[in-house]
């Protein structure tokens, strides 16, 4: 009895050696591919198991058969064979189901993160999908396991869209900032970097300033005087945004009031272009424009229109400072301070 536990022992001693070996071959092979740790060292994990199912079924052989024959009928008084085996069968089933399953969802986050990241998407939104493909794949997972064990799916799924209708009527300002977040991440009407004015159909313009990151619910906002605003999403998704940033070039418009007597036709707005083109921050083009836009008792009022680059609002002061110097005696006023900023 002795030299058959010892060679029991052995058996089961090379058979855990060997299984290890293949978990260890199979682990270094799969190391560089797509799948998951989960999925990797799952399989590991499994692939152990054939030697020692084969080492269990060689080791009785060592044994007497009348001992044998004594087990299988403990063992059949206590479980009838028909339901030994179904049971058996589903708990393995729900077993490699529970560990597959959540071995594939973990893959398929970590794939589409990886995949979304090389189309340069945000951290944010790449989180969320991936963590969404993982959930969605779980609950396939959980009705296979109920199908397993025929388990009726009509409560689940009644409980489910009774909890998911309550759920969505709570929260359905946050369901339409993160719809709103969602089109504004895929369309890209603005990038972070970029300075916006938000307003909507109701109101004029309301907040300008540089965009500081664009989340699923809101989009921050530093505004030109210095603070930090937060403005949901379904107010960028359904208001009216300017884009400050996206075109190179901006407008500026001044005005020059001068006495009738200081006026001279052709010669006054020809010394003003003139002036312009002498600045370099000016632009070429679009060029340059002077118009009449008022008499006013003795006095006329020029309309001054030029651009410059975005973001070079000290060539508006130097604009100011020479006509200046040109018309000591004009008053000037700026109407469009290159973009209303």
């Amino acid at each position: 009895m002795t030299l058959n536990i010892i060679f029991i022992v052995l058996i089961a001693i090379i058979a855990l050696c060997i299984g290890l070996l293949l978990r260890r071959l199979l682990i270094r092979r799969l190391k560089n591919t797509v799948l998951d740790d989960w999925v990797i060292h799952t399989l590991g994990i499994l692939i152990i198991f054939p030697p020692l199912i084969i080492a269990a079924i060689a080791a009785p052989l060592i044994l007497k058969p009348d001992w044998l024959i004594t087990l299988r009928d403990e063992l059949e008084r206590l479980i009838p064979p028909s339901a030994i085996i179904p049971l058996a069968w589903g708990f393995i089933e729900t077993v490699l189901v529970i560990v597959l399953g959540v071995g594939i969802a973990r893959t398929i986050m970590k794939v589409t993160v990886r995949g979304l990241g090389e189309n340069r998407f945000d951290i944010n939104i790449r989180t969320l999908i991936g963590r969404i493909s993982y959930i969605i794949t779980v609950i396939i997972v959980i009705f296979w396991i109920l199908t397993i064990w025929h388990v009726a799916i009509d409560l689940p799924v009644a409980v489910l869209g009774t909890l998911t209708v309550a759920v969505v009527f709570a929260i359905q300002d946050i369901l339409k900032d993160l719809v709103a977040g969602f089109y504004i991440l895929m369309e890209r009407p603005f990038h972070i970097g970029d300075q916006i004015t938000i307003g909507d159909e109701t109101q004029s313009a309301s907040h300008t300033g540089i965009v500081e990151d664009v989340q699923m619910r809101a989009t921050q906002l530093r505004i030109v005087s210095g603070e930090q605003v937060t403005v949901p999403n379904s107010l960028v998704f359904g208001g009216i945004v300017i884009n400050n940033s996206y075109y190179g070039e901006r407008r500026a418009t001044i005005t020059v009031t001068l006495p009738q007597e200081a006026f001279v036709k052709e010669e006054t707005p020809q010394k003003i272009l003139s002036m312009l083109q002498e600045l370099d921050a000016v632009m070429v083009k679009p060029e340059p424009a002077v118009m009449i836009s008022a008499y006013t008792g003795n006095q006329v009022t020029l309309t001054v229109r030029f651009w410059v680059a975005n973001g070079q609002l000290a060539t508006v002061s130097d604009v100011m400072y020479t006509l200046r110097t040109v018309f000591p005696t004009a008053d000037l006023a700026v109407h469009e301070p290159a973009g209303n900023i």
